[in-house]
């Protein structure tokens, strides 16, 4: 006998054996128990998640000896022809290439014929939404009112491509992405049923690499077991698929917590070495503080919110204890920094470099820039040690202070901030001062900082940046927040930070400003 690919040696053969997708199968099989067979069916989901699989089952169930039944025998003839894809009565088409009037016109007149052997005549028609807008309206009719005997079932990964006079006739069923560890489960049964040997990891960066499609997974095992000729590592799958192992964003982050930026950049160049795609790493890095910050958020009960194998979640649970969820979401809006970066200079590599650095500093005392009363004009760097600076203190009474006196000081404010919590200067960086009326001071964050602003609005952060307020003005003002349209920066840096994405990223990682253009 000829190979079978595991993607069709292990294709579900009823209803239960389908992966991932009890919600259709439920209702499919409530209907075939009730008699309650709708004419025309729309599947709709990403490949490889079990569309097609499910129109064939649902056409055994209809045409089994022993149906119809939401469990069909497939031994009888009609079960057998069905699975092989050679049956009579079930007709499967290839929307891409059969997308014109002329085979949807074939169509109609082959629907009048009644089915040769089975109850139904079945259509399954994959990818449905290529189909011509002709080849649709010659359809529509048919499909209203077809014979009792035939029933239509439409595959389509863009379900928004599909004419909504069709939508309107069909009951659709909407096909999720596969779980990790549901694709997980599957793999380690076809490996015990096949005889092979795969350790544990090497499952869920197979799921993890398939991106919820369980027949790219099968085929990736299948491809592996030819790859290797024997037992199945974690190395091996590395080497045939180019993933980054999940330690490797676990090293980095241990890396800039400790505030060893020297390490975070060795373990870079190496993974850019090996030869990995630094896109898919930069992206591996925004993912893995996102699951530091669902592990933060949710605390327990978080199986289903991080799809890991149990022993990396026990590293990123232990891995999120010692980091602060502010500092986990400043993280992360940096990542979004890189990954703009990466799109304007065309490469990943120095983005990626400079955000290790950034993340590396979270947390460090910072140099100020202060403007000392006795030298107007003048900057020097005075090292913060915690005490609020003189310069702070040179206002009046609150009856004397102006939205242009807040403004004057709001940079030497935040330079106090960060010596004191890091994560309050960085959001305060991102607003500003836009209305001082009745001893209010309000400040505006732009629309992509909503967090930001949400974590600004915590007491404690309010209680801070108004201890520092008072002592800046010389008086005690309240605070607002607000979410603007825009934040509009001092013109003449944003004009220079336009021109060169390297350069903000200088002066954010070194609190600089632009002195003067050359």
């Amino acid at each position: 006998m000829s190979y079978l690919v595991f993607a069709r040696k292990w294709r579900p053969r009823d209803f239960d054996e389908v992966v991932g997708q009890e919600h259709v199968t439920k209702t499919l099989k409530s209907a075939i128990a009730a008699n309650k067979l709708a004419h025309a069916y729309l599947f709709a989901g990403s490949q490889g998640v079990g569309k097609t699989s499910c129109a064939r089952i649902l056409a055994k169930s209809l045409n089994c000896v022993k149906g119809p039944t939401v469990k069909p025998c497939g031994e009888c003839s009609t079960c057998m022809e069905i699975a092989e894809g050679r049956s009579l009565d079930v007709i499967e088409i290839d929307g891409a290439s059969n997308r014109g009037i002329d085979e949807i016109r074939t169509l109609r007149e082959n629907v009048k014929f009644a089915p040769l052997n089975g109850r139904y005549k079945i259509y399954i028609i994959d990818e449905v939404h290529m189909l011509t807008p002709e080849a649709f309206n010659a359809l529509l009719k048919t499909l209203e009112e077809p014979p009792s005997y035939v029933k239509f079932v439409f595959a389509t990964t863009h379900p928004q491509k599909v004419l909504p006079t069709i939508l309107s006739r069909c009951q659709r069923f909407d096909f999720i992405r596969i779980p990790n560890l549901k694709i997980v489960d599957k793999l380690k049964e076809i490996a015990r049923l096949e005889g092979v040997e795969v350790d544990a990891d090497v499952f869920f960066a197979i799921a993890k690499a398939c991106e919820g499609s369980l027949r790219d997974a099968e085929s990736i095992l299948d491809q592996l077991i030819s790859f290797t000729q024997k037992d199945i590592n974690l190395q091996d799958v590395v080497s045939v698929l180019g993933i980054i192992e999940q330690d490797s964003f676990i090293d980095l982050v241990n890396a800039v917590a400790a505030q060893d930026a020297s390490c975070a950049l060795k373990l870079i160049d190496g993974v850019m070495a090996r030869g990995k795609d630094m896109n898919y790493f930069l992206e591996g890095v925004l993912e893995h503080y996102r699951n530091l910050m669902v592990l933060k958020v949710v605390k327990s009960d978080a199986d289903g919110l991080v799809d890991l194998p149990a022993d990396t979640l026990k590293k990123l649970v232990e891995q999120a204890s010692r980091l602060s969820l502010s500092d986990i979401m400043v993280s992360i809006n940096q990542i979004f920094a890189a990954q703009d970066m990466a799109r304007k200079l065309g490469e990943t590599r120095i983005p990626l470099e400079i955000l290790a650095v950034k993340l590396s500093m979270l947390g460090q005392k910072r140099p100020a820039v202060v403007e000392p009363q006795n030298l107007p004009g003048m900057a020097i760097l005075k090292e913060e040690k915690g005490s609020v600076d003189s310069s702070l203190t040179s206002f009046g009474p609150a009856s004397a202070c102006t939205l242009s006196d807040v403004a004057g000081k709001w940079d030497a404010i935040i330079a106090q901030l960060s010596q004191t919590k890091m994560s309050l200067a960085t959001y305060l960086k991102e607003a500003r001062a836009t209305r001082l009326e009745n001893n209010t001071l309000t400040l505006g964050f732009p629309k992509n900082a909503v967090f930001f602003k949400e974590a600004m609005a915590h007491k404690d952060n309010l209680k801070i940046f108004e201890s520092a307020l008072k002592s800046a003005v010389g008086a005690v003002i309240a605070v607002k927040l607000e979410i603007v349209d825009s934040v509009e920066p001092d013109t003449a840096e944003q004009d220079e930070v336009d021109e060169s994405p390297l350069l903000k990223s200088t002066l954010d990682l070194f609190k600089g400003r632009v002195i003067k253009k050359v």
